[in-house]
């Protein structure tokens, strides 16, 4: 177990309240289903703009890419939840063809959909896998079973970002 798991494990435990013994006899029954909702922390290395804004709703911008249509495409991506982590809206723009574009221009498009929502903090949040299409392309958080009968919910379309259980860990693969 890496020091970030035991970390942010224990964290989830304190906050919801649980005992470990508890959270332990859980986590098979939550593994066998797709969760309800999904804890994401920010981090150093891949979810950094991610947290909760001023009028308490939560957000999340990332840079997504879409690798299936034979030309990789970016997008940079923002979704803004209730507090309950329902999706209330969001907004999807395509930078454009990979190497077509001016270099940094992902990091542009960043920076002006951060500043479009205002004061933001930075924190965990607890949000619910959903899909929603936009260019002809399925986004986000979608739920997968496994062949072995678990979950993920991947972060798409380059499923760049795979959560897995126990989900009030936030561990993620890339």
């Amino acid at each position: 177990m890496s020091r970030r798991s035991f970390i942010t494990g224990a964290l989830a435990l304190a906050l919801c309240g649980c005992k470990q013994e508890q959270s332990k006899a859980r986590v098979g029954s939550l593994a066998d289903t797709p969760p309800n909702k999904i804890r994401i922390v920010p981090d150093q290395w891949h979810i950094h703009h991610v947290g909760r804004l001023s009028d308490g709703g939560l957000f999340i911008v990332e840079s997504q890419l879409d690798p299936n249509s034979g030309i990789t495409k970016d997008f940079v991506c923002t979704y803004v939840f209730s507090d309950d982590g329902q999706l209330a809206r969001h907004a999807i723009e395509l930078v454009g063809e990979r190497g077509s574009y001016d270099e940094g221009s992902v990091g542009k498009t960043i920076e002006r959909h951060l500043a479009a929502l205002g004061h933001r903090k930075r924190i965990d949040i607890w949000v619910r896998p959903f899909r929603i299409e936009s260019h002809g392309v399925v986004f986000w958080l979608i739920p997968r079973q496994l062949e072995g009968g678990g979950w993920r919910v991947e972060s798409m379309p380059g499923n760049t970002l795979s959560f897995y259980p126990p989900w009030a860990a936030g561990e993620y693969d890339t």
